[in-house]
């Protein structure tokens, strides 16, 4: 573990009987900073999530957290660590209120105002039985169980799965807020892209069990261009010469291009003496993410 990291995974692999759900990841997490964990179902995210505070032990490899082994946490590092699923078991015998008196009596840090506010905005009944809530509503209180001790590491698994839109912008806003804190470590997985975009600093997309991609997002961004091409007479060439060509759909004299890693000086002259016009563009998001797990 770096000293900076407050979180560190080295080589680390999982297996469920002949099923391996994770296969030799490593990264380095620092202070601050705001990951999603992207994916298809399967990939591991939920798996690396459960190694981190120490529900799942490695097959093999290293898991630590604030300098130490994620098996060997004591109490008071767990404390400050808030952890929300989109199967967060609950005790459902229980009603809010006494779920967050549990709460508040585990955790040192708990934000009483914090936790009443959101009590009111996800409008939580204090009286209602955990068991009587609906998949929703079960969602609004793990997140307020997550977050309300305001946790130095944050980790959200599909918090928003169950959401509707409205509660789910309230969520995001409350992410907004909760990021503000420089020093505060977050990381989210979530297969709505589009919020996903809205909160992170940094892309883990995985797949099978491994790390496809972690870097910061503004990197990423600058690593893929799609690229319109016409013919500017007759139709294009037969090969396109184009440095980082990833895919190619064409007709006649024009064709949509998607490049990886172009310097956009060289690719104006590749286009130039391909003897088309083109106009070029960034990806979006979604773009980028199917490109980097399907390779189109």
């Amino acid at each position: 573990m770096t000293s900076e990291s407050i979180i560190s995974v080295r080589n680390l692999s999982r297996e469920f009987g002949a099923t391996k759900a994770l296969s030799g990841v490593s990264l380095e997490i620092g202070s601050g900073s705001v990951v999603g964990v992207l994916g298809p179902n399967g990939c591991g995210k939920t798996t690396l999530m459960k190694h981190m505070i120490g529900l799942l032990l490695p097959s093999h490899g290293h898991v630590e957290v604030f300098g130490t082994e994620a098996r060997d946490l004591t109490g008071a590092q767990v404390a400050r660590i808030g952890y929300v699923s989109q199967d967060s078991e609950l005790l459902t015998w229980l009603n809010v209120g006494e779920t967050l008196d549990f709460a508040r009596a585990h955790h040192p840090g708990w934000n009483e105002q914090l936790a009443e506010r959101l009590v009111k905005e996800f409008e939580l009944k204090r009286h209602q039985k955990v068991g009587q809530l609906s998949g929703g509503q079960k969602q609004r209180l793990s997140i307020v169980l997550g977050v309300a001790h305001e946790p130095e590491v944050l980790l959200l698994d599909e918090p928003a799965a169950a959401l509707d839109p409205i509660v789910r912008q309230d969520f995001l806003d409350l992410l907004m807020e909760l990021i503000q804190d420089g020093d505060r470590t977050i990381l989210i997985s979530s297969h709505i892209l589009t919020d996903v975009e809205k909160v992170i600093d940094k892309v883990l997309i995985m797949d099978q069990g491994a790390v496809h991609c972690f870097q910061p997002l503004d990197d990423l961004r600058e690593e893929y261009f799609r690229v319109s091409l016409s013919a500017l007479t007759g139709e294009l060439p037969k090969e396109l010469a184009l440095s980082g060509l990833k895919h190619v759909a064409r007709s006649g004299a024009v064709a949509t291009v998607t490049i990886h890693n172009p310097q956009r000086a060289e690719l104006e002259r590749e286009v130039e003496r391909l003897g088309c016009k083109a106009e070029i563009r960034h990806l979006e998001f979604d773009e980028i993410y199917r490109l980097v797990v399907t390779g189109k």
